[in-house]
């Protein structure tokens, strides 16, 4: 019947993903988590129901240098990707988010950057997720009824993580994390990347710290 049948995927959305060598993971998120707990209050693990973030400084400290050469690979890579013709990447902002048992992070996106990302030091069971959202508004006014999800149907789609992945997604891309049902303590470094010639004229992150302080 037909001379030719093709899909054609029209406007893509990446997230690219990288697993670190796994001694290499473990060897930087125990400096990465000694650091971090050091930073956080007194008692702070304790309460429930909370989301601690640092400033947004962590990748001008000594203990994230192996970091940030980590993501700034992975930038690269990203950039080749899509063949962007800028030159000259950097990161303009790098905090973590310390969920106690029931901490959660709403949906939201990061404005003013380009690339947005998350590196995952612990993911205790039942927490290792990261929800994305389709950002179209034109496919949320017909939905139907499907046999079962697919990357190509779902308006939500759920990435499983472990400690030493390495997300990059565009930066305007909806995401969210869902309450961490343990005891123990979820740990993400998030992180923004922007063009050189764009950060001293695009406005940095307005928000600071909440509970754990450099």
């Amino acid at each position: 019947m037909f001379a030719d049948n093709q899909a054609l995927a029209l406007f893509p959305t990446t997230v690219w993903l990288h697993r670190l060598e796994q001694e290499r993971a473990a060897r930087m998120n125990e400096t990465i988590r000694n650091k971090l707990l050091s930073m956080l209050q007194p008692g702070a693990e304790t309460l429930e129901n909370t989301r601690h973030q640092t400033d947004k400084n962590l990748h001008t400290l000594p203990e994230f240098q192996e970091f940030a050469e980590v993501l700034m690979t992975a930038a690269k890579g990203a950039t080749d990707f899509l063949k962007i013709a800028e030159e000259g990447m950097e990161i303009t902002s790098c905090w973590a988010n310390i969920n106690t048992k029931g901490g959660t992070t709403k949906p939201h996106t990061h404005p003013n950057n380009y690339l947005g990302g998350v590196y995952y030091v612990d993911t205790p069971e039942g927490s290792g997720s990261i929800e994305f959202e389709d950002p179209r508004i034109q496919p949320k006014l017909i939905s139907p009824r499907f046999k079962g999800p697919t990357a190509e149907n779902s308006g939500h789609v759920t990435v499983d993580v472990e400690p030493g992945m390495l997300l990059l997604f565009p930066a305007w891309l909806v995401h969210s994390v869902k309450p961490n049902p343990s005891d123990q303590m979820r740990i993400s470094i998030s992180f923004n990347l922007m063009f050189s010639a764009f950060t001293e004229k695009v406005s940095p992150v307005q928000w600071k710290g909440k509970v754990a302080t450099t």
